[in-house]
C-alpha cells in the first residue's frame, strides 16, 4: 500500500495572512481508492485531494473526520449586531486604495447574491465557501458599536480543535470567545484577546499560558495592523503541552462544546471620534466586519466511531450540506448513545471505557449461554472476577440462573448428556416434595469425585425410592412436616408377622392370629378359646408347618397339643421347634424352605423323543394379551393368576453337533447375581426329554410343579409331562394323576413355569416325573432349551393344620409360593409386591388393593360399590397413566394433562397453543409483538390467545400473516399496538397504475411520480425505483454517504477536463478528415489517435487513481 500526503494551501487576496500551520491541511491518499488529481487551468494556483473515509475501528481508537461546524448551520449562526438589516446604511474605509470612492452602502435585507444583493453583509457570509467572488463577500456589524457577539448553536457535542475568524476591517481592540457545553445555560470563557490586557480585563493573567487550559490574556492577535486580512487563531490544545490522558474529564471539559460566542467588547479608532465632528460621520468607518470564520472540529464519539450522521434522521428525508460535519455518532465497538458513551445492552461484559490509540475497549457481549438477551453490568462482579467478567444476566430463561445463565434453577437439574447452553440443557426433579429433604430438590449436576448423580433426589432419613416416594421398610407416614419423612412401624416381634411390616399408610402392623393392637402388642384370648385345640397355632413361624428336618437323620413328626400358657402366652411346640411362638428350630435342626424339593436337570435321565406335540386345546384369547403386556399367564383352580416377568438373556453354545441331551456347566461370576441352581443346565433339543426321580417326600400332600428353564431364542416352548406312578395311597386315592401326558406351554418371555394343576404326592413312593420339550413351530436345526431344575412347591391349602382364612389372606398376601419358585433370596415383602400383578380371576381391569375395591393410577370407577369394572381415564394419550394424580379415579375426570392441553378430557390445546390436542401436536403460539394487541397478547412470559386450531394470530388493524408480521396490500409503517398506516395511494387510478417498485431503504416516500412511475429519491440516492448511490456519493447502497467535501471542485475539475478533451476529440476527428492533403502529419495523426483513445478509456472508468489522471493530464498537454 502507498501513501501519499500533500499539502493544500487556498489562494485568495483576503487569505494571504492566514496562519500556514492550521490552514494547510495534510490529506492523505491512501490505498486503490485513493483520488489526487490536479487538471488545466483550475488547478493552477494549487492543487486537491481527497480520499474515502476509512473505518479503522477495528484497529483500534478511531474518529470522524474532521471539519469546519459552520458549514450547513447557516440558520444556527446568528449576529447581535448586523448593517442595513432595517434598510441601507452608509459606511466608510480608511486607507480605501483601489478607487476614489471611499463610503458604500450596506443592505443587509436580503441575502447576498452577486447579482441581485451585492451589498448584503449578513453573518452567514462568513462561512467558507469556494465561489470565484469569495472575496466580495463579508459580514458587517453596524458602525461605532463596541459590544457586538456572533454566536453558534450546535445541535450536539462535538469535539473541536481551533477557532480561525479573517477580518475585513481592523481586528478588535479587546474581545472574548467562551463556549458552553451544556446547550447555552452556563458559559466559560476560553480566552481573552486584548492590545492592552490590562486595561481591557485586569483580573487576567497575560502572556504564554503555562500549561493545558490556564486563562490568560492574549495580545499577539489585538494589533492595529494590518487594517484587512488579519486574523485571530484560537487553539484550544497547545502542540507544546504533553497530554497523557486525552479523555480525562478536564481534558473533555476544554475541547468539547455545544455552543460557542464571541465577544467583540472594543473597536480600534484613530482618535478623530474625540475632534468636533459629527458622531455620525466619524463612526462610519469604525465597525466589526469578518471575511471567513473556521471552526474546526468533529463530532464527539470517545473514539468509538469513524464517521457521524445528522441528528434527527426520519426515512432518510434529512438533507446536508457538502462537507456539512453530522452531530450523531454511528457508533462501533458495540458502544451507543450520541456520543458513543455507553455500551450497548447485551454488551454489559466489562466497563465502557473511551478507545485510546490501539486498545479499542469494545464493548463485550454478556455470556448467557443462550438463555437470556438482557444484562447489567456489576463492578462488584468484575472486580471479584480480576476483571474478567462484570455481565450479569437478567431474566434467564430455560429454567437456568446464575450470573451467566450457567446453572438449573432448583426443582431442576443439568441433563449430563446436553451442554448447558443447550435449551433442554435443564430437566426437572422427578423427586416426591414430601420426601425430600429440600422440598422437591435434586441434586444440579453430576460429580464423579463425591459420587454425586444429576437428577438424584436427596431423601430424607426414613425415605427410599429413585424418586423419594416411600417410606423405607418398616416404617409409614410419608409426610412433608416430619423431618425424617417417615415414622417406624415400631412392631412388637412377639405378636406382628416377620420383618416388622406395617401398613405405609396408616402403621397399623400385621399381626399374627389372635394377637390385636396397632403394634401387635395385646393377645385376643377370646378369639383363642374359640378356635380351641388349633387356637395357638396362629403364632407359629409359617415354615413350622412342614416338617423339621434335622442335620442329623433324628426326625419326629410327633404333633403338639396346640396350646398355649395362658399365663406368658407360651405355645405347645412340635417336636424340634422352640421359641414362645414356636417359630424357631431346635438346635441342631433347620426350617425346611418352601422350594426344599428340588430335583437338577443336569441329575435327571435322558429321554428319547415321543410323537410330534399337539397341543388339546388352544391357549386362551387372553393369554396372548397378556403375555403381550410382559405377564406370566395361568389358571389355577379357575383363577387367573398373573405374574410379572423379569427378563434375562443367556447366550446359548453354539456347537455343530450336539447330543439331544447334553450337560452345560456354568461358572459363578463373584459380584454377579445366580439365577440357576446347582452346577448348571441340561440343554434339551425338540422332541427330547428328562426324567426327574422323587423319592423323598415328607408326608402326603399336594404340591406345585416347577419348571425353570432358559430359551435361546424368541420362539416359545412347550412340554408334555407325565407322572408315574399314577396309583396314590390313602391320602392320594381321589387325587389320582392324569394316565396320559399333560400339555403346557413355556413362554420365551419367561423363566420359570408353574403348572397351573397340582399334583397328589406321598412318601415312601418312588416317583418319575418325565418332561418333554417342543417347540409346536418350525424350529432351526440347532435351537434348544437351557433346562435348569425341576422344583416341587407345597401347596399349603391341602394342610389341615393351615386352613383359617385369615392364614391363606397372609400367606397370598405375600405370594409365597411365587416367591419360593424364583432362584436367589427370597424376601417376603416390597420384592412380592412389584412382582404380583393379581391375585383373584375377579379382579377387574385396573382395580387395585387387597379386596379390588378402588381403581389404579390411569383409571377410573368404583368397583366396590357398584361392581363395575375399571375403567381407563378419557384423556386422550395426553396423561402419565402411571401418574396417580393422573386423573380422578372416582370420576375419571383428567386432572394433570400433558402435551400443552387442557380440559376434563385433556382434549383442547392449553391458551396461547394452537394444533390438535388429540394429535399431541399443541405448540405455542408465535406471533409477532408489534402486529398484535398488547390486551390480547401481553408482553413478557404471557400467553398470546391465537386462533387455537390454525395458529393464526389476532392482528392489528391493517396487519395480515398468520403471525401478524407484515402490513396488509396498500399499507406500510407497522408501529407496535396501531397497526399499520394507509399508503394515501390515489384510488381513482391506483387499479389500473404500474406498481411502483420503489425501494423503501433509497426512497423519501412510498409513492412515485403518476406519470413517469419515477420513484422520489432521498439525498445520495438515484435510479428509477431510487436502488443505487447517486454521484458524489459512496457506491454501498442503502448508506450512500456524502463524498468529502472536497469532491465538489474535484467534480468541476473533471468536468472541466472532459469537456476539453471532447473538443480535443472533435477537432481530432475534423483533422482525420483532412489528413490526405497532410501527408506528413501521418505519424503525428496516429499519436493523436492512439493519444485520444486511452484519454477516452480512463474517463469512462467510475474511479480514477491519481496516477491515471496524471495519465490523462500529459495527453492533455501534449494534444494541446
Amino acid at each position: 500500500m502507498t501513501r501519499t500526503c500533500v499539502n493544500s494551501r487556498s489562494s485568495g487576496k483576503y487569505r494571504r495572512g492566514l496562519s500556514q500551520e492550521l490552514r494547510d491541511q495534510r490529506v492523505c491518499a491512501e490505498g486503490t481508492g485513493a483520488v489526487a488529481l490536479w487538471a488545466g487551468n483550475a488547478l493552477e494556483n494549487g492543487w486537491l485531494s481527497c480520499s474515502k473515509a476509512q473505518d479503522e475501528c477495528d484497529r483500534g481508537a478511531c474518529r470522524p473526520t474532521p471539519g469546519n461546524l459552520l458549514l450547513g448551520r447557516s440558520t444556527q449562526l446568528t449576529a447581535s449586531s448586523t448593517c442595513g438589516l432595517n434598510g441601507a446604511q452608509k459606511y466608510c474605509i480608511l486607507s480605501y486604495l483601489e478607487g476614489e470612492q471611499k463610503c458604500f452602502a450596506c443592505d443587509s435585507r436580503f441575502p447576498y447574491d452577486p447579482y441581485t444583493q451585492p451589498n448584503s453583509h449578513t453573518i452567514e457570509n462568513v462561512i467558507t465557501s469556494f465561489e470565484p467572488d469569495r472575496g466580495k463577500k463579508w459580514w458587517q456589524s453596524e458602525n461605532g458599536l463596541d459590544h457586538v457577539t456572533i454566536r453558534l448553536d450546535l445541535e450536539a457535542l462535538f469535539q473541536f480543535s481551533h477557532l480561525i475568524l479573517t477580518f475585513k476591517t481592523f481586528r478588535p481592540a479587546a474581545m472574548l470567545v467562551e463556549r458552553s457545553t451544556d446547550y447555552g445555560h452556563t458559559w466559560k470563557v476560553l480566552r481573552y484577546f486584548a492590545k492592552d490586557c490590562a486595561a481591557s480585563f485586569p483580573h487576567v493573567t497575560s502572556g504564554q499560558a503555562q500549561g493545558v487550559g490556564d486563562l490568560v490574556c492574549d495580545s499577539k492577535y489585538s494589533d492595529i495592523e494590518p487594517s484587512t486580512g488579519g486574523e485571530v487563531v484560537l487553539k484550544v490544545l497547545d502542540p507544546s503541552f504533553e497530554i497523557e490522558n486525552p479523555y480525562s474529564p478536564y481534558i473533555q471539559d476544554l475541547v468539547t462544546l455545544t455552543n460557542l460566542r464571541i465577544n467583540f467588547t472594543k473597536l480600534h479608532t484613530l482618535g478623530d471620534t474625540f475632534l468636533g465632528r459629527k458622531q455620525n460621520d466619524s463612526l462610519d468607518k469604525y465597525y466589526y466586519a469578518l471575511y471567513e470564520m473556521v471552526l474546526r472540529g468533529s463530532c464527539f464519539c470517545n473514539g468509538h466511531a469513524s464517521e457521524c450522521d445528522p441528528s434527527q434522521k426520519e426515512r432518510g428525508d434529512t438533507f446536508s450540506s457538502p462537507g456539512m460535519v453530522h452531530g450523531r455518532c454511528v457508533c462501533q465497538h458495540n458502544t451507543e448513545g450520541p456520543n458513543c458513551e455507553r455500551c450497548k445492552d447485551f454488551f454489559q461484559d466489562a466497563p465502557w471505557r473511551p478507545a485510546m490509540g490501539s486498545q479499542d475497549s469494545a464493548c463485550r457481549s454478556c455470556s448467557c449461554n443462550g438463555h437470556s438477551d438482557r444484562c447489567h453490568f456489576d463492578l462488584a462482579k468484575y472486580l471479584e472476577s480480576g476483571g474478567l467478567s462484570g455481565g450479569v444476566c437478567e431474566d434467564c430463561q430455560h429454567h437456568t440462573e446464575g450470573q451467566h445463565c450457567d446453572r438449573c434453577r432448583p426443582l431442576f437439574y443439568k441433563d449430563p448428556l446436553k451442554a448447558i447452553s443447550d435449551p433442554d440443557a435443564c430437566l426437572p426433579c422427578e423427586c416426591d416434595p414430601d420426601g425430600t429433604v429440600s422440598g422437591g430438590i435434586c441434586v444440579s449436576y453430576s460429580d464423579p469425585a463425591v459420587g454425586s448423580v444429576a437428577g438424584q433426589c436427596l431423601c430424607k432419613e426414613n425415605v427410599e425410592g429413585v424418586n423419594c416416594d416411600r417410606c423405607k421398610p418398616n416404617h409409614y407416614g410419608l409426610s412433608a412436616s416430619d423431618p425424617l419423612g417417615c415414622q417406624p412401624c415400631n412392631c412388637n416381634p412377639l405378636g406382628s408377622l416377620p420383618l416388622k411390616t406395617c401398613d405405609v399408610d396408616t402403621g397399623q402392623c400385621l399381626c399374627q392370629a389372635y394377637v390385636t393392637g396397632p403394634h401387635c402388642e395385646e393377645c385376643t384370648f377370646g378369639e383363642q378359646n374359640q378356635r380351641g385345640k388349633n387356637g395357638c397355632l396362629g403364632s407359629l413361624d409359617l415354615k413350622s408347618l412342614f416338617q423339621m428336618r434335622q442335620v442329623e437323620p433324628t426326625a419326629s413328626r410327633q404333633a403338639p397339643s396346640g396350646l398355649c400358657s395362658p399365663k406368658d402366652g407360651q405355645c405347645e411346640c412340635r417336636p424340634q421347634v422352640t421359641g414362645r411362638s414356636c417359630n424357631e428350630p431346635a438346635p441342631g435342626y433347620f426350617f425346611a424352605p418352601l422350594n426344599f424339593y428340588l430335583y437338577e436337570a443336569e441329575e435327571a435321565t435322558p429321554l428319547q423323543g415321543l410323537a410330534p406335540l399337539i397341543l388339546a386345546t388352544a391357549l386362551p384369547k387372553c393369554d396372548v394379551y397378556f403375555r403381550q403386556q410382559g405377564n406370566d399367564f395361568r389358571i389355577d383352580k379357575g383363577n387367573i393368576i398373573l405374574k410379572k416377568n423379569q427378563k434375562q438373556s443367556t447366550h446359548a453354545e453354539e456347537q455343530n453337533e450336539v447330543p439331544a441331551v447334553h450337560v452345560v456347566f456354568r461358572e459363578l461370576v463373584p459380584g454377579n447375581l445366580v439365577t440357576w441352581t446347582g452346577p448348571g443346565f441340561a440343554r434339551v433339543l425338540p422332541g427330547a426329554g428328562l426324567r426327574f426321580a422323587v423319592n423323598n417326600i415328607p408326608f402326603p400332600m399336594d404340591f406345585t410343579i416347577a419348571i425353570r428353564y432358559e430359551t435361546q431364542s424368541a420362539a416359545d416352548w412347550a412340554i408334555q409331562i407325565l407322572v408315574n406312578p399314577p396309583v396314590g395311597g390313602e391320602y392320594c386315592t381321589h387325587k389320582t394323576p392324569p394316565l396320559k401326558p399333560q400339555s403346557f406351554a413355556l413362554p420365551a418371555t419367561a423363566r420359570i413355569m408353574l403348572l397351573p394343576t397340582p399334583i397328589c404326592l406321598e412318601p415312601d413312593v418312588q416317583y418319575s416325573v418325565d418332561v418333554y420339550f417342543f417347540q409346536p413351530l418350525e424350529s432351526h436345526a440347532h435351537s434348544h432349551i437351557l433346562v435348569d431344575s425341576l422344583g416341587l412347591i407345597p401347596q399349603i391349602s391341602s394342610l389341615e393344620d393351615f386352613c383359617s382364612k385369615q392364614d391363606m389372606d397372609e400367606y397370598q398376601l405375600h405370594n409365597c409360593v411365587e416367591i419360593a419358585s424364583e432362584v436367589g433370596p427370597q424376601v417376603l415383602s416390597g420384592a412380592c409386591e412389584r412382582l404380583v400383578v393379581s391375585m383373584s380371576a375377579k379382579l377387574h381391569n385396573g382395580a387395585v388393593g387387597v379386596q379390588c375395591g378402588e381403581c389404579s393410577s390411569g383409571f377410573y370407577g368404583n368397583p366396590s360399590v357398584s361392581g363395575t369394572p375399571c375403567q381407563p381415564c378419557a384423556c386422550n394419550n395426553n396423561i402419565d397413566v402411571t401418574d396417580p394424580e393422573s386423573c380422578n379415579r372416582v370420576t375419571g375426570e383428567c386432572l394433570r394433562c400433558l402435551h400443552n392441553t387442557q380440559g376434563p378430557n385433556c382434549q383442547l390445546c392449553k391458551p396461547g397453543h394452537f394444533g390438535s390436542a388429540l394429535n399431541q401436536t399443541c405448540r405455542r403460539c408465535s406471533c409477532h409483538p408489534s402486529g398484535v394487541s398488547p390486551t390480547v397478547c401481553p408482553p413478557g412470559e404471557g400467553a398470546c390467545l391465537c386462533d387455537p386450531i390454525t395458529g393464526a394470530c389476532p392482528c392489528l388493524p391493517n396487519v395480515t400473516g398468520l403471525a401478524c408480521d407484515r402490513c396488509a396490500d396498500g399499507h406500510w409503517n407497522l408501529v407496535p399496538g396501531r397497526g399499520c398506516q394507509p399508503c394515501d395511494c390515489d384510488h381513482r387510478t391506483s387499479q389500473s397504475s404500474h406498481s411502483c417498485d420503489c425501494n423503501r431503504e433509497g426512497t423519501q416516500k412510498s409513492i412515485c411520480d403518476p406519470n413517469t412511475g419515477r420513484c422520489h429519491c432521498r439525498e445520495g440516492v438515484s435510479g428509477q425505483r431510487c436502488d443505487q448511490c447517486a454521484r458524489g456519493h459512496s457506491q454501498e447502497f442503502p448508506t450512500c454517504l456524502r463524498c468529502h467535501l472536497c469532491f465538489d471542485q474535484w467534480d468541476q475539475a473533471i468536468s472541466s477536463l472532459s469537456k476539453a478533451v471532447q473538443g480535443l476529440m472533435r477537432l481530432a476527428a475534423n483533422m482525420e478528415d483532412k489528413r490526405e492533403t497532410l501527408p506528413v502529419c501521418e505519424a503525428d495523426f496516429k499519436g493523436l489517435r492512439e493519444n485520444m483513445t486511452e484519454i477516452e478509456r480512463i474517463l469512462k472508468h467510475p474511479v480514477l487513481s491519481s496516477e491515471e489522471f496524471l495519465k490523462v493530464k500529459d495527453y492533455h498537454d501534449s494534444i494541446r
